[in-house]
């Protein structure tokens, strides 16, 4: 394997863009099963504008001294690139789910970048978060929805924005009198998530906190105590600062149930990347999805994946999930959770391979490989077959310009 980042080389054969594109030939398929091959396509089609977006390189060293050149953001390398060289890719099957999958293949474990591991991600956490709600309301308690957010206008750079609501955040949940009142009201520790939106007045960064008391609380008087405490936090943090109306927003009831069941990076992780956000209220994912029609998406994207690079998309104060029997996992261990019912239905052959990952047919050759194995059909095969003659149609012609070239 080449030390260089090549998975995302532009071919001029198939032109340089990744549309999200219909589903190839798939006789057989319908309802449900068409919709999933779709929206795998879909997915895919994702993760390849987010490498054309993310193509910043830095060098680095391995132990023998050398140095190659290594993408910043590893979305790239995601199921792209084998774990262990020494095998081969294969498509596994798992029958309960009814799904197909790839196996030897690294995760990036990005929440913020790649659609794969975010939907799995989100996923993940959203059921601890439910575990953690549920299991509290069960013994008696009460959880509120809490909204944290201030003033902000177009031009505002990200990085300084979320630095200085960290900032703000911090200051006001370690300041006494905050700490007292929390503690009056019975507040037994809360969950913080970071979330980002684009619009008319640029970048909207912005935390929701699942807050758990052990009694009912006014959610009124809470929301008039924490808004003035919010606006000297922001003061101090030195950022715009919000109004009383809108800088802290208390909510308990269906809003709470709504947040927690349909919780990620967007709304429902598994139909978010095939809907369009509103223009003043756009996620990353919809400048990403939206990016080759804007290029100037491309760059915020860009901008938003440098900024949270690293960053936990959620937070839970010491002891909580202890209290609340929640497990530690880290979205790495998430991201690489694999299939333990499933069965190898494909190998993958590297030159195969190579040709899927050049010409960006991940979806279609995992989609032809599930339908394949449920009705015996030959649909890799054709697909195969189809970019061979492509590939070797480039190849011809390139070896055409090369000798004229040399005349």
């Amino acid at each position: 394997m080449k030390n260089t980042p090549n998975s995302n080389q532009k071919t001029d054969s198939l032109g340089n863009t990744t549309k999200l594109q219909v589903v190839p030939e798939n006789k057989g398929l319908q309802g449900n099963d068409l919709e999933e091959a779709h929206k795998l396509v879909e997915l895919f089609a994702v993760q390849e504008l987010a490498c054309s977006c993310l193509t910043k390189t830095e060098k680095r060293t391995n132990g023998k001294g050398q140095t190659y050149d290594t993408y910043i953001h590893r979305v790239n390398y995601c199921l792209k690139r084998r774990i262990d060289a020494g095998k081969l890719v294969s498509v596994r099957y798992n029958q309960k789910r009814e799904k197909a999958h790839y196996d030897n293949v690294q995760r990036c474990g990005s929440v913020w970048t790649c659609p794969f591991c975010a939907r799995k991600i989100t996923e993940g956490r959203r059921e601890e978060m439910k575990t953690a709600v549920d299991g509290w309301q069960k013994r008696g308690g009460y959880v509120y929805l809490v909204t944290l957010t201030n003033s902000h206008h177009k031009g505002d750079n990200l990085p300084d924005l979320l630095k200085g609501q960290a900032r703000a955040k911090q200051k006001l949940w370690e300041k006494t009198k905050v700490k007292n009142m929390m503690k009056a009201l019975g507040c037994v520790g809360r969950i913080t998530a970071t979330e980002v939106t684009y619009g008319d007045n640029g970048w909207h960064p912005h935390y929701h906190l699942l807050v758990f008391f052990d009694h009912q609380i006014d959610t009124g008087a809470l929301q008039t105590f924490l808004g003035l405490e919010w606006i000297e936090a922001c003061r101090k943090a030195k950022l715009k600062l919000p109004s009383l109306e809108h800088g802290v927003d208390v909510q308990k009831g269906k809003r709470l149930s709504d947040y927690v069941a349909k919780w990620g990076i967007e709304e429902e992780m598994t139909k978010g990347h095939v809907k369009k956000g509103k223009k003043d209220s756009l996620t990353p994912f919809d400048l990403l999805r939206q990016s080759e029609d804007n290029p100037q998406y491309c760059y915020l994207f860009k901008v938003f994946a440098d900024a949270f690079k690293g960053k936990a998309q959620l937070h839970w104060t010491k002891g909580l999930k202890a209290l609340l029997s929640v497990s530690n996992r880290t979205d790495e261990e998430i991201a690489e959770e694999t299939e333990k019912e499933s069965i190898e239905i494909k190998e993958v052959a590297t030159k195969i391979w190579r040709l899927i990952l050049k010409y960006k047919i991940r979806g279609e050759y995992l989609n032809a490989c599930k339908a394949d194995h449920l009705d015996g059909g030959d649909r890799v095969d054709k697909l195969i077959w189809k970019y061979a003659l492509i590939e070797a149609d480039w190849l011809e012609k390139e070896e055409i310009n090369k000798a004229l070239a040399l005349t």
